[in-house]
């Protein structure tokens, strides 16, 4: 065999004949060929321009790229990266295409090559706009926000503690001026009743023992009602089932004294509680009818009735005295006051009276 049919044996052999070491001279024709941009509602495809870069808004962050070499289609084998996202690239793929998904704002080259001819690489830029949440400035003005929020709420809640520090002091007070008033008049009473006692000690002792008895229930009505008024303002006392009992045996020590019998019912209050100020406004609205049914009405049956609808308690005072006729303006200040109270916790009060008839008083109050 001369040598130039030599040299056309191992030129053949070598472009593609079989053999041990064959090898390609195609490859040389890798392409990016187009970018699939995905927004979560509507794609679009940008074809590739090697030299342009493609721009994005920060919704457009799921990329599809598309690639290959036709001049190897057969037996390509494909790496790639994606410079901006990561350092490295993904070898041996035989896809040709490949997704990313959920980028965030930045710039970024996305890197195809044959791994039979890794020398030769495709390439296109692209930068994602970066979203408001990306900028630097977002992660301070949250948290500065958080602390504004956070310094709003502890402003309040100091300013409602504050409030309600007032209006309990405020209660406070306005039972000490309840006490001294009541505890004042009666002290008074009981050293007016004194005196008199004294004077017909010597000339008409006879006289004394009616004194002494009005000495003896002005004492007795004073003990009662320190006794309920020191309980109301025991903030373990706030249950109104608990408070209802202790109305109840103050009526009863008020109205066995004068032996008027007393039916007291209250229902549907056991689950709830009764703030300081209604417990205090209510046990005097008791106190104070109570004491002027037990002194003028000379009644032999009494009924008190509690009963809560919703959010609502109704409450009935009745008797069956005397009575009195309201256009004589008999009810006087004891009446007004205890409408006031009723008012100041935000119920309504009404009085229904005739003379030989009894007095009704019924209330409505609100509660939670």
């Amino acid at each position: 065999m001369n040598a130039r049919k030599k040299l056309v044996l191992l030129l053949v052999y070598f472009l593609g004949g079989e053999g041990v070491f064959p090898f390609s001279v195609c490859g040389q024709d890798i392409k990016v060929y187009s970018v699939k941009v995905g927004n979560g509602s509507t794609d679009s495809v940008f074809k590739v321009n090697a030299k342009d870069m493609v721009k994005l808004g920060y919704k457009q962050n799921n990329l599809l790229f598309t690639f290959g070499d036709s001049a190897d289609r057969e037996q390509a084998r494909y790496s790639f990266q994606l410079e901006g996202l990561e350092n490295v690239w993904h070898e041996h793929v035989e896809n040709t295409s490949v997704l990313y998904a959920n980028l965030f704002g930045g710039t970024y080259h996305f890197k195809v090559r044959n791994v039979h001819f890794p020398d030769k690489i495709a390439s296109v830029a692209l930068h994602i706009e970066e979203a408001f949440w990306q900028e630097p400035w977002f992660a301070p003005m949250i948290a500065a926000y958080g602390l504004l929020i956070l310094g709003i709420i502890v402003y309040f809640f100091r300013v409602y503690h504050f409030r309600n520090e007032i209006r309990m002091q405020k209660v406070r007070n306005e039972i000490a001026s309840d006490l001294h008033d009541d505890v004042g008049t009666t002290l008074s009473s009981i050293t007016f009743l004194g005196e008199l006692a004294k004077s017909k000690f010597d000339k008409k002792p006879e006289d004394i023992r009616p004194i002494l008895e009005k000495i003896m229930a002005e004492s007795k009505e004073m003990m009662q009602t320190m006794r309920g008024m020191v309980w109301t303002i025991n903030p373990q006392n706030d249950n109104a089932e608990d408070f209802f009992d202790k109305v109840k045996a103050f009526s009863e020590a008020i109205l066995g004294s004068k032996n008027m019998q007393l039916t007291f019912s209250v229902r549907g209050v056991e689950d709830k509680d009764l703030d300081l100020e209604a417990q205090r406004n209510l046990f005097l609205i008791f106190k104070e009818s109570v004491v002027n049914i037990g002194r003028h009405s000379e009644a032999t049956n009494v009924k008190i009735i509690v009963q809560r609808e919703k959010d609502h308690l109704w409450i009935l005072i009745k008797d069956n005295g005397k009575g009195f006729d309201r256009d004589s303006g008999a009810d006087g200040n004891g009446l007004r006051n205890i409408k006031n109270r009723a008012g100041q916790i935000g119920g309504d009060l009404s009085v229904e009276s005739e003379a030989g008839k009894g007095t009704q008083i019924k209330m409505v109050i609100p509660i939670t």
